[in-house]
């Protein structure tokens, strides 16, 4: 597995700017897909262009896996249920 630094640099397409861009390795806070929760402080592959993240390399899996679990902890509550007379 290659490993990457902050401030390295390759080549993606962007998704925004539709087109292959240049890019620099850089620490984010990425949210999910679906919007449960937010990674923070992962390396990112940033489009030099129009600053969005573009790709997430292999050795930010780990620190990805560790905040969705987090997120994924079910919350129970208990609410009484109204009195009715």
């Amino acid at each position: 597995m290659k490993r990457y630094q902050p401030g390295g640099t390759s080549k993606a397409i962007c998704p925004h700017c539709g087109k292959l861009v240049s890019t620099t390795f850089a620490y984010r806070d990425v949210p999910f897909d679906d919007g449960t929760g937010v990674v923070k402080g992962i390396l990112a592959a940033v489009c030099d262009e129009c600053a969005a993240v573009v790709s997430i390399p292999a050795q930010s899996t780990p620190a990805i896996r560790r905040a969705r679990e987090a997120a994924d902890i079910p919350l129970e509550v208990s609410i009484p249920a109204p009195e009715t007379r």
